[in-house]
């Protein structure tokens, strides 16, 4: 079993007590407990959730009649909440129909 020392380089008074059986001393690196993500990896989460304000409000009115009751196609791909149920604003867009007419488009 092996000792472990701390450094405290403000207390220069104190001598540390070194085992015989060690003879070269060694620093351990310590890392964060919760490693920062790149910004870069932050973005790219951000982007599917403007990507679909985009694809709304783009489609908020059907191309063949012009009504503006339209509903969104989705999958069921979307994040489960505690209770396995789904939560709002997370499935993917695929398409949309109108309710009018009954025309459905890609998203």
């Amino acid at each position: 079993m092996s000792i472990l020392k701390i450094y405290y380089p403000d207390n220069t008074h104190c001598e540390p007590v070194a085992s015989q059986e060690e003879s070269s001393s060694m620093v351990l690196p310590f890392q964060k407990r919760y490693p920062k993500e790149p910004h870069f990896l932050k973005l790219k989460k951000e982007d599917w959730v403007l990507n679909r304000a985009r694809i709304l409000f783009q489609n908020q009115q059907c191309p063949a009649c012009n009504s503006s009751t339209i509903e969104k196609l989705e999958l069921r791909d979307g994040l489960l909440n505690q209770k396995n149920r789904m939560i709002p604003g997370t499935s993917t867009v695929v398409g949309f129909r109108c309710e009018c007419c009954d025309t459905e488009w890609p998203a």
